[in-house]
């Protein structure tokens, strides 16, 4: 009798799970998102070039050029902690002359870079230096890493939100019941970075400018976030 009883309970279990397989399924959704703010973070960098027919006079040049351009930064309000140099180098120069390659002097290089907080009259400041020295350089409007915490937490929110809106529009239209979440991934939406920063490279005789001169604001920045949920469903 235990033994039959047993064989029947065996039975009803495998019967129940086979029907609630058959009427349960699963279904993933994609939500997408994005969250964006103005940057607070500003990055100039500047290559400094010097070319010379003579090597002490290449070096001599470019530090004098190096030294004075900080000097002028300075007296515009720049604080020295906020400028640092980079891949300082003098070497030959060649040019190729009726297909041959000959050296015709030096050319000494070196960057400086400018990160700060951004502000208006900053970047005002620094414009007149470019324009002053003839200036290359690359200007970078970034988040702050402050931002980029908080533009991901909420960009990831809205995604999970999107996500849950979608899952349910397609159960209801569907016609099946959602249960209980079996998944969950996340990335950023491919294609698209996550913290961005927005770069340009101008010069002081850039076209880019407004009536009243060359001037330079940030564009808000987006922070895209991309979520895979997945539910179990029912009829």
């Amino acid at each position: 009798m235990k033994k039959a009883a047993l064989a029947m309970i065996l039975i009803c279990l495998v019967s129940w799970t086979t029907i609630a397989q058959e009427s349960s399924g699963l279904l993933e959704v994609t939500g997408k998102s994005a969250a964006e703010e103005l940057p607070k973070e500003l990055a100039i960098n500047i290559p400094l070039v010097v070319i010379d027919s003579s090597y002490m006079s290449c070096s001599k040049r470019l530090n004098t050029l190096l030294s004075e351009l900080k000097k002028d930064l300075e007296s515009r309000g720049i604080e020295r902690e906020d400028l640092s140099t980079a891949n300082y180098r003098i070497s030959e120069n060649f040019e190729y002359r009726q297909g041959e390659r000959k050296r015709v002097g030096f050319k000494g290089q070196v960057n400086l870079s400018l990160k700060k907080l951004y502000q208006p009259g900053l970047v005002d400041d620094f414009l007149n230096a470019a324009e002053k020295f003839s200036l290359q350089y690359t200007v970078s409007f970034m988040l702050s890493e402050e931002q980029k915490e908080k533009l991901s937490k909420a960009a990831l929110t809205q995604a999970v939100n999107d996500a849950k809106r979608k899952a349910k529009i397609l159960a209801d239209a569907s016609g099946v019941r959602l249960g209980s979440i079996s998944k969950i991934s996340y990335g950023v939406t491919p294609g698209r970075p996550g913290p961005l920063m927005e770069v340009r490279s101008l010069s002081s005789d850039d076209s880019g400018s407004d009536p009243n001169g060359l001037k330079l604001y940030p564009g808000e920045i987006s922070v895209h976030q991309t979520v895979d949920m997945t539910w179990h469903i029912s009829q």
